[in-house]
């Protein structure tokens, strides 16, 4: 788990630090459920000290890195700055949908349909230009 967390890419694009506080607190308590694992001082430390600078309840506001695995296989990664919130600044634009991470897995999956032509997804409900 620390190679993840302390990984190049994940310092560089780090997701919210209240995405990571709520995914480190999940993590540690499934760990701590389980009889024959000891948690990592460095990791528990950064929890804990994460956990006490960030603000978990309510809703989530302000920019973040989002990272969307492509391909698993060669590690192909798009990595997005976008608004926590689902409307911000009076628009849904800030975010990636649902809808446009189907879409790209659909022409990932069929690649011959887009071959060799440009797409652009804009305003049609899917959020992924």
């Amino acid at each position: 788990m620390k190679t993840i967390i302390f990984h190049e890419h994940t310092t560089s694009f780090s997701p919210s630090n209240r995405y990571v506080s709520l995914f480190l607190k999940t993590f540690i308590d499934k760990i701590e459920r389980t009889r024959d694992y000891n948690l990592d001082d460095e990791l528990v430390e950064f929890y804990v000290g994460l956990a006490a600078s960030t603000n978990t309840s309510g809703p989530a506001h302000g920019m973040c890195f989002k990272t969307y695995a492509l391909d698993e296989e060669q590690y192909t990664r798009v990595v997005l700055r976008e608004e926590q919130a689902m409307i911000s600044q009076g628009t849904t634009g800030l975010v990636t949908w649902e809808a446009g991470l189907r879409l790209a897995d659909f022409f990932a999956e069929h690649p011959d349909i887009i071959r060799g032509k440009r797409v652009l997804e804009l305003g049609a409900g899917c959020g992924l230009a």
